[in-house]
């Protein structure tokens, strides 16, 4: 049965790119159709694992096609017709191949039942996903469908059918039948393939599927589920290069299969927060984009996004021959080296250089000094959500500077280095430095333009400064005063001195009292006066 759609209107695709689809669909799942046709295009299908997009676009849009092309679609779009089918042991699946002829198998169908229930038990019973919806009988009853068949050069796709909700759907799974000469061969490459399509399935049965919008978020989170479920299987690395050698492109850039070198930001999200936090972000995309989404649910877990990214960044600094044992991935050894967007060599006279990055983008920047051999590595990160959005491909202008003395506006990062950064938006971006594979400045001073202080709680064992934005009165000296919760005064300071650090006034606080001892653990508040500039909130100490 070929389901048309009714209750989504579908956005209108250009000549251009239909034809692009077109091509691309068919000459990826059914190769014959195409047989003594002259393509006018070059089609690339190299490395496509998924076609979840692909499918459910053309099938959305199929009515702007010509007849023909309309008929060739539908046989595709249309559920395989296969001559055998069982149900697997837990009686969620049933799993429809060719028991005989050329279309069969070449791997395990007894296999494939126990790689289908592990996929189901860890991703509903384990992560606490609910299951895809029943699809009113379609396949021979309401067990969820999987089409074992010959799809050219796929792993799989998960074609949406029946609108069940405002933006949800029943589905059905295709994989291929054989994976000979695949990255990851055989029921290894079967296997992960089931615990990625059985996701997009969760995705667009429970939450939301909007096609052509965020596909990013899709694609990287059914890849991150290949490795939560099978992490033995590391079929995800292929991609990496794709995200390693253009960090500047902003992580919600959809296509070059980027988006599935992405899921190690869920597998940072998830070393980090734990697994809730990723169907925490699911939970809210029927309400908002899947970047807002990102962006609130760090917020819940007490971060900003923009130090989530950076020090996401630092984890993909420290991998292959900079890999930890130990810390940051856990296979980072089988990781790429990121590229940088340049390599400089050190000399004061050369800063600032002016460079630009995508919003919500990771920038490496690398810059060694051949006089004392060192090796400095800066990592500026763009968290600019909105116009990851609205305007995914734009380049946004930033200027960093590195010197060997102070300059106005310098974060000191050694008695040698002295870092300088400059953008018209400085709210929007996070540096952290690197020297000679020791972090030396990490990812805090996009937080203290968000106007609270930072860090929040300050540790005395991990922190030296309390940063407090504030505004002065040009005209006037600024005070800080510190008092407990019973507004007993703890600290005063006059004449204070002010710090310009990556574009934002800040006055820097130690935490020691006017008797320059730590104060116990707990919320204080602070006033800063200038003139009649007035700033005060809280902030909390914890004294381990």
């Amino acid at each position: 049965m070929f389901t048309m759609f009714s209750k989504i209107e579908a956005q209108k695709l250009s000549n251009a790119k239909l034809d692009s689809l077109y091509y691309l669909i068919i000459k990826n799942v059914k190769p014959s159709i195409l047989e003594n046709t002259v393509i006018p295009f070059s089609v690339d299908t190299s490395h496509i694992k998924c076609g979840f997009e692909m499918i459910n676009e053309a099938k959305f849009n199929l009515s702007l096609y010509s007849k023909k092309k309309r008929q060739d679609l539908q046989n595709v779009l249309a559920r395989p017709i296969t001559d055998t089918s069982f149900v697997t042991p837990n009686g969620f699946f049933r799993v429809h191949y060719n028991h005989m002829g050329t279309d069969t198998p070449y791997y395990s169908m007894t296999d494939l039942a126990i790689a289908l229930d592990s996929a189901y038990n860890f991703e509903i019973n384990f992560l606490g996903y609910p299951p895809p919806p029943p699809d009113q009988n379609l396949g021979g009853d309401n067990k969820y469908d999987i089409y074992v068949v010959p799809i050219g050069g796929l792993y799989g796709y998960t074609e949406v059918e029946t609108q069940v909700g405002e933006n949800t759907w029943t589905s059905f799974m295709v994989i291929n039948n054989n994976y000979s000469g695949f990255y990851t061969e055989g029921i290894n490459a079967a296997r992960v393939t089931v615990a990625h399509e059985f996701h997009h399935s969760i995705q667009a049965g429970n939450y939301i599927y909007r096609y052509n919008l965020d596909e990013f978020f899709y694609e990287l989170t059914s890849t991150s589920m290949e490795h939560f479920v099978y992490p033995s299987i590391k079929d995800y690395l292929q991609y990496l290069p794709y995200y390693f050698y253009n960090t500047q492109n902003s992580i919600s850039t959809n296509g070059s299969n980027q988006e599935y070198a992405l899921a190690i930001w869920n597998i940072f999200q998830k070393d980090n927060y734990g697994y809730d936090i990723i169907k925490k972000e699911w939970q809210l995309m029927p309400q908002m984009r899947a970047m807002d989404a990102i962006d609130s649910v760090l917020q819940s877990y007490n971060t900003t996004f923009g130090n989530a990214l950076n020090k996401f960044g630092i984890w993909m600094y420290f991998t292959n021959y900079r890999s930890v044992p130990g810390e940051y991935f856990e296979d980072a050894s089988l990781y790429p080296v990121v590229n940088p967007i340049a390599s400089l060599d050190f000399h004061s006279t050369n800063f600032p250089v002016q460079l630009s990055a995508g919003p919500c983008s990771n920038t490496f920047l690398n810059i060694f000094n051949s006089s004392s051999v060192d090796t400095l590595c800066t990592i500026i990160s763009n968290s600019d959500i909105q116009n990851s959005i609205d305007s995914t491909n734009s380049l946004y202008e930033f200027q960093y500077g590195l010197y060997n003395t102070p300059v106005n506006g310098s974060l000191k990062l050694s008695n040698s280095y002295f870092a300088w950064f400059y953008s018209n938006a400085p709210y929007n971006w996070t540096n952290s430095e690197i020297l000679n594979n020791s972090i030396v400045q990490s990812s805090q001073i996009n937080a203290i333009s968000i106007n609270y202080p930072f860090p929040s709680p300050f540790y005395y064992n991990k922190n030296n400064f309390i940063y407090i934005p504030f505004k002065p009165d040009q005209t006037s000296d600024v005070q800080l005063y510190i008092y407990s919760i019973s507004m007993k005064l703890i600290y005063f300071g006059d004449n204070i001195k002010l710090n310009y650090i990556y574009g934002q006034t800040i006055v820097k606080w130690d935490g020691l009292n006017s008797n320059q001892e730590k104060l116990s653990s707990g919320v204080y508040l602070y006033v800063v006066k200038s003139g009649n500039n007035i700033s005060k909130g809280k902030l909390v100490i914890l004294n381990d």
